[in-house]
């Protein structure tokens, strides 16, 4: 996400409360990720409302995640390939690591996201 896609929050405690549920609900990587960024202090407000993902758009969307990363919880694909309706498909690859598709050498991801 860019600065400018959406709204971030600018109170700190916002930040301090999401990092206490992170780092209970994702103890590997969530407290960093729910860390306060420099999109908190973002001197700009966007400029377009943020986009709604839906069932509604064309079918072209494909979803490659890995089982077990890190920084992006399987679950919120899930739900992100939920979102999209029958226009996503989602490709997964048992192996761990942030970024699945070309980061890794894993020929059946990638040749499955190449061909589709």
């Amino acid at each position: 996400m860019i600065c400018n896609d959406s709204a971030w929050p600018r109170s700190e405690v916002v930040y301090q409360g999401d990092v206490a549920v992170d780092q209970i609900r994702f103890p590997m990587f969530g407290a960093a990720g729910a860390d306060i960024w420099p999109c908190a202090f973002w001197p700009s407000e966007p400029i377009e409302p943020a986009v709604r993902i839906d069932s509604q758009g064309p079918s072209n969307v494909l979803i490659a995640q890995n089982l077990r990363d890190p920084a992006t919880p399987l679950s919120g694909t899930r739900q992100l390939r939920q979102a999209f309706g029958d226009r996503a498909r989602m490709v997964t690859a048992d192996q761990g690591g942030h970024l699945a598709y070309l980061f890794k050498a894993n020929t059946c991801l990638n040749g499955t996201v190449t061909r589709s």
